[in-house]
């Protein structure tokens, strides 16, 4: 080999060591000897681009929330509390590291993480690698792994440990009176929103109401123009004579109904009683496009006090304040509803009636 060949091969080499360098510096990849972490080393910097999240805990408890189209999503179903993500993604964009925790209190806390640790993987469309600030190979990646551990005596902070670093630290959220491991639930149940309905009334094709206790309640309601519609009684006949008043304030109000929450206490007897003998209304949402919404509602009793029963007690009281309600069929998920919150949507064919 000529020697201005071999001064050319060693120069590449030197080039491509200094490079790999700078690239895993840039990256993280590795550290001065010594050297402390950056205090944002936890902290997700863009979560604009976070995709999914990962979190699960030592006993097998998970969830997927990711990014889509109509939102986030919690398990690729079910859609998420918008105020749920919002919350969870602030902490981890401006997630910091206090101070490591001690030399002598490290083995108990890396036990307590081993045993108790929620783990949180955090994926985003990041480059594979970025050179001199060009970034390359753009694609979902895991960019971050930590796992959450118990909160701090104050309760200000958690302890915390963070793949590729040494040691767990103690981080927190500068300006936040509170430790975080709350934003980190592992429970689907804790990320569903309380979305019921949401269509304005530009997009409502047609609306079925049927009253399982007083079956001549019951109506239809279909679009006949832009912010007109036809009521029909429970034998389809169309009723000329009716509140439009009413009628277009009721359906303005399907633009943001919620439940109140997940019924979670009901034994099995319990739950079977309310679905087999407590329906009394349904009530279903069709849209433009052909989407449909259904809502069961059922009567609620008080079971406090009362022994598990097959059959409902008749004198035992109905709540006067709230309702169970099944949506699309889910009887899996039983929901607690407020009458005052459905109240127009309750009413009766005789509400929508003028006087003769």
């Amino acid at each position: 080999m000529k020697r201005n060949n071999k001064i050319y091969l060693a120069i590449a080499i030197v080039l491509i060591i200094i490079s790999v360098v700078i690239i895993l510096f840039e990256n993280g990849v590795i550290r001065r000897s010594g050297q402390e972490p950056p205090s944002d080393s936890f902290a997700i910097k863009d979560t604009s681009l976070v995709t999914k999240i990962f979190i699960a805990d030592m006993a097998g408890n998970n969830i997927l929330l990711s990014r889509s189209g109509a939102g986030w999503l919690v398990n690729d179903s079910l859609l998420v509390m918008q105020q749920k993500i919002e919350g969870l993604l602030g902490v981890m964009q401006n997630l910091m590291i206090r101070e490591p925790v001690t030399k002598t209190a490290r083995q108990t806390i890396n036990s307590a993480l081993a045993v108790g640790g929620i783990k949180v993987e955090v994926y985003q469309i990041a480059p594979k690698f970025s050179l001199l600030g060009i970034k390359f190979g753009n694609k979902e990646r895991l960019v971050k792994t930590y796992y959450m551990g118990p909160a701090t005596e104050d309760n200000l902070s958690n302890f915390a440990v963070l793949e590729g670093l040494d040691i767990p630290y103690i981080v927190h959220v500068p300006g936040f009176r509170g430790f975080v491991t709350p934003q980190y639930s592992q429970f689907e149940i804790d990320w569903i929103s309380h979305n019921v309905f949401d269509t304005k009334i530009t997009r409502i094709q047609e609306l079925v109401s049927q009253d399982l206790e007083n079956p001549e309640e019951s109506f239809r309601i279909v679009k006949a123009g832009p912010r007109s519609f036809d009521l029909f009684n429970y034998e389809n006949q169309k009723i000329m004579n009716y509140d439009t008043l009413k009628v277009i304030d009721m359906l303005s109000e399907y633009r943001n109904k919620n439940f109140e929450s997940v019924e979670k206490y009901l034994s099995s007897a319990e739950r079977d009683s309310v679905l087999n003998y407590h329906l009394f209304k349904i009530i279903t949402l069709i849209d433009v496009e052909g989407k449909s919404t259904e809502m069961k509602a059922y009567h609620l009793q008080d079971y406090a006090n009362e022994p598990e029963m097959e059959i409902p007690d008749p004198s035992l009281a109905l709540a006067k304040d709230r309702f169970y309600g099944v949506i699309n069929g889910n009887q899996s998920q039983l929901y607690k509803m407020q009458y005052y919150h459905f109240d127009r949507q309750m009413q009766p064919l005789s509400y929508f009636l003028k006087d003769e």
